[in-house]
């Protein structure tokens, strides 16, 4: 597992346990913490730092493992293919930009900054998510064990369930804020190819069944 981590993935993954286990270990300092580092209303007073400080806080241990697996299991793949500068382009860019749209729509749809917010580093990596589906496309990738599933369609029922979740709670905030992030993820990395979703089109299931290459050109004759 270690020889999967990269500096910088492991930098980020030791953020952001130290945010959250003190926390834990600090209740007597939660109030400030939550008032002066979670993205809230003091973003609206002068207090920007929120939208970086607020990427590595979490209140709920199911939050935390699940930032330290996604760091560790896609953070790291996208660092070591793309670099770090982009792996931290889009970590950041989309952390950022998601809380901005987090903090406006809940401004916009209550009337008021409303109370801090607990998201972590979940639109981060929504993004870094998206950023891996984009990279690895219809290969298939070892999500558990033996099991196996194309990248992009992993990525997309991920994505899909945490959507879907924000509108139950009706987080609409949150909803949002998740597709800035995939705005900016899909953005950093290229146009999309939607003919790269459909694979088996028509028109390869003819050119395989009649054994014609790209080109027009018959393929030479087997010998007998």
């Amino acid at each position: 597992m270690l020889d999967r981590l990269t500096p910088t993935v492991r930098n980020l993954i030791i953020a952001v346990t130290l945010g959250y286990f003190f926390l834990v270990l600090a209740p007597a300092a939660n109030g400030w913490v939550i008032a002066h580092l979670f993205l809230g209303p003091g973003l609206f007073h002068g207090e920007v730092w929120q939208l970086v400080t607020g990427l590595f806080l979490h209140v709920r241990f199911t939050a935390w493992i699940f930032s330290v697996i996604g760091l560790w299991w896609v953070g790291a793949f996208v660092e070591r293919v793309k670099g770090q500068r982009f792996f931290l382009g889009v970590f950041f860019g989309a952390g950022i930009a998601a809380n901005v749209v987090a903090a406006l729509a809940s401004l916009a749809l209550s009337g008021a900054a409303g109370a801090a917010r607990s998201d972590g580093a979940a639109f981060a990596l929504t993004a870094t998510f998206v950023a891996f589906a984009r990279i690895y496309g219809a290969r298939p990738a070892q999500i558990w064990g033996a099991f196996s599933m194309r990248a992009d369609y992993f990525t997309g029922i991920l994505i899909g369930f945490s959507l879907l979740l924000s509108l139950v709670n009706r987080d609409f905030a949150g909803f949002l804020a998740e597709v800035a992030a995939i705005v900016v993820a899909l953005a950093a990395t290229g146009p999309l190819n939607v003919s790269s979703l459909f694979p088996t089109t028509r028109t390869g299931r003819g050119k395989a069944r009649y054994r014609v290459l790209d080109g027009g050109k018959r393929p030479p004759n087997r010998p007998n």
